[in-house]
């Protein structure tokens, strides 16, 4: 059995509001905000961040661990070994493994589960999965309301506070948003693309998942669904018949951060636990979903000098539209 050994979350402290957006193209409305990235972070920094709180929360350090797993889809590299960078930053030993995951938001559980497989076939003892993504939206466009920037990681250990009780998954061609390097994401038919992509691989994936487990949706106490957007994640709780308060998600507080966004969420999940109970999350992106099974044994520690996810949440700047820009580095330049 994997066990989740101890998370960390980074989480920027700059904040757009949606309405402060809006305003600057002349609409109105807007609700929620997002987390900014300052301009001297990137999906490395971050990264580091994120991993070295799970590596204190979990009192371990990086000579500790055997296999660094990273998943981002905006590094920004179309050639680059941002794990094997992660790993020496964080002190790890020159024979670790590593790995990097990508070209979709469904990578981060691609990553958990290569690094599961690793532990279960006895090739490593001790891994970290690290998910970090700072994506930029056209000016303008509707992703620019959400679009963000986080980082989060998990250790996995052989003994931990919560344990990976099964993997589901369902793949096919549909591809939905895409981009490539360097590029912004093009104008889709969002409905299409929930209905077709989201609604449908995360609701075969969760199927699949229930069957080879032989359990119910009843027996879940929270549910984390990858979503792009907080009202696709509604709309598939409706369908699939749970209840959408078992639902957490850090969407309107720091917006959609692709990659980081599944292992934010599951770590605000385990963290307003009230009970000991079981967890499902699901991850989607182009090429497909996967859902996982998790069943808590006991509350994970506290630790001081290491921030809560909620903390994080509140812990918060907010920036002009001319700042954020100026930050995401859309005023000229390279980005």
């Amino acid at each position: 059995m994997v066990d989740i050994a101890s998370y960390g979350v980074y989480v920027p402290r700059y904040r757009i509001k949606a309405e402060e957006i809006n305003q600057a193209w002349g609409r109105s409305g807007g609700r929620g905000e997002k987390a900014v990235a300052a301009p001297d972070e990137d999906v490395l920094t971050m990264g580091v961040k994120a991993a070295r709180a799970a590596l204190m929360r979990a009192s371990l350090d990086g000579a500790q661990v055997e296999a660094v797993y990273f998943a981002s889809i905006s590094s920004g590299y179309a050639e680059n070994a941002l794990a094997a960078q992660l790993a020496g930053l964080l002190g790890a030993n020159q024979g670790v493994s590593v790995a990097d995951f990508g070209l979709s938001t469904r990578s981060v559980t691609s990553a958990l589960q290569a690094c599961t497989d690793a532990m279960e076939a006895g090739r490593i003892g001790c891994g970290l999965v690290i998910a970090s993504d700072r994506l930029i939206a056209k000016p303008g466009s509707d992703y620019e309301l959400s679009y963000a920037a986080g980082a989060a990681a998990l250790v996995l250990a052989k003994e931990g506070f919560a344990s990976l009780g099964g993997f589901s998954a369902y793949s096919s061609g549909f591809v939905g948003r895409s981009r490539a390097e360097g590029q912004f994401h093009g104008t889709v038919d969002e409905r299409f693309v929930m209905q077709q992509g989201f609604l449908e691989h995360i609701s075969l994936a969760i199927q699949d998942l229930t069957k080879v487990m032989n359990i119910t949706l009843d027996q879940f106490g929270q549910v984390v669904l990858h979503a792009p957007d907080l009202r696709w994640g509604n709309r598939a709780l409706a369908q699939i018949g749970l209840d959408p308060k078992k639902h957490v998600s850090t969407f309107a507080q720091i917006g959609y951060a692709g990659c980081a966004s599944f292992l934010v969420d599951l770590a605000y999940a385990l963290e307003k636990l009230t009970s000991l109970r079981k967890i499902l999350a699901v991850s989607y992106g182009p090429g497909g979903s996967d859902a996982l099974a998790l069943s808590v044994e006991k509350q994970p520690s506290k630790m001081h000098g290491l921030m809560t996810v909620e903390e994080q949440l509140n812990q918060k700047e907010h920036v002009s539209y001319s700042t954020y820009l100026r930050y995401s580095r859309l005023l000229g330049g390279p980005r």
